[in-house]
């Protein structure tokens, strides 16, 4: 929250994805004390959330052409190239495809989509 209110202060909605976490009582209740405004949104609908489509590129660049990591500090040097290097042109394409999700999914009551 204080990253949000330095940013927009208390200009913001919080979204989430309905995850078990996100949506406990304790959750529930914290940010009601806060006065946190929270979207509406379908439960965990990654349609809806373009980081979950970058999760999954994210092993494919991580593991691609046979990948193998015998040390951990391997393994986080490969994510860490993997997420830096992530095409311009990849997040680009999620951004413009979100308006279409939000459609796609209204049509679909919510329901995920097959893309």
């Amino acid at each position: 929250m204080p990253f949000a209110e330095n940013i927009r202060g208390r200009n913001w909605e919080y979204q989430h994805d309905n995850a078990r976490i996100h949506s406990s009582n304790a959750t529930k209740n914290y940010l009601n004390w806060k006065n946190v405004t929270v979207l509406e949104w379908p439960p965990m609908n990654p349609d809806l959330n373009p980081i979950e489509i970058v999760w999954g590129i994210m092993p494919r660049k991580v593991y691609g052409n046979g990948g193998q990591f015998y040390s951990l500090n391997a393994l986080k040097t490969a994510i860490e190239s993997a997420w830096y290097n992530l095409e311009p042109e990849i997040l680009q394409t999620l951004f413009m495809s979100m308006e279409k999700r939000v459609y796609d999914v209204i049509l679909k009551n919510g329901k995920t989509l097959n893309y």
